[in-house]
């Protein structure tokens, strides 16, 4: 079960576009995993920085960056057009969907 949910998460976290973020809750939501926000970031922060999954698109409800490799998702936020502002970003404007 943890496998496929794993699954899920990754697909939904995949299919974010570029330049836009979701919330961590918003992924456990779309995976069919109510409430799981916080397992999402621990499947999330078992990835390796290279994987093809964009991770840094994962941000906390209120939109910061909240990942251990901070600085890492901010370069990758930027380098895709995203603006924030001390780390946050402005959900209305780049949250998805």
């Amino acid at each position: 079960m943890r496998s496929v949910s794993k699954e899920q998460i990754y697909s939904v976290v995949a299919a974010i576009p570029e330049g836009r973020v979701a919330s961590f809750g918003a992924i456990a939501s779309a995976a069919g995993l109510p409430g799981r926000a916080r397992w999402v970031g621990q499947v999330l922060s078992q990835l390796p920085p290279d994987s093809s999954i964009p991770w840094h698109r994962v941000v906390g409800h209120d939109g910061r960056v909240t990942c251990p490799q901070t600085q890492l998702a901010i370069s990758r936020l930027t380098s895709e057009g995203i603006e924030l502002v001390n780390t946050k970003i402005n959900m209305k404007r780049y949250g998805w969907p």
